[in-house]
């Protein structure tokens, strides 16, 4: 079995800063504007490097928005299908996120926002070792 596991959570705000600050006030967490032209959002650091889930805080554009978590899958094209095939439904179709890879979001039958996330070829790998040297 595919382990499946939350990668990133999103929070929808009408006053993004006055909830960012909130949630650095009540737990520590860290803020820093992400360069996206078309929409305020900021990413989210929740602990130190290697123990923080990332996420993200934006302006909320719609009633419906809510929290979110994206889950990392292998073949996101195959668990859409799956997603909607169980009684899930499209809210936004898949997109690419350039360096990052493919986002869906979808509602589940309980009306809860799902994200799947499937990431780029480049961020699979994993970093390359340094070569040794030889004296």
């Amino acid at each position: 079995m595919v382990v499946r596991t939350v990668v990133h959570f999103e929070i929808p705000a009408d006053n993004v800063e006055g909830l960012s600050k909130f949630y650095k006030d009540v737990f520590g967490w860290k803020f820093s504007k992400a360069p996206l032209p078309d929409m305020e959002y900021w990413l989210i650091s929740t602990g130190p490097a290697g123990k923080s889930v990332p996420g993200g805080i934006y302006k909320k554009t719609r009633a419906q928005d809510g929290p979110r978590n994206f889950i990392q899958v292998a073949k996101i094209d195959e668990v859409i299908e799956a997603f909607k095939g169980a009684g899930g439904r499209e809210m936004m179709g898949k997109q690419e996120v350039p360096n990052v890879g493919f986002t869906f979001i979808g509602m589940d039958p309980e009306g809860n926002m799902i994200g799947l996330h499937e990431p780029s070829r480049k961020s699979r790998r994993a970093p390359a070792k340094p070569k040794k040297s030889r004296r």
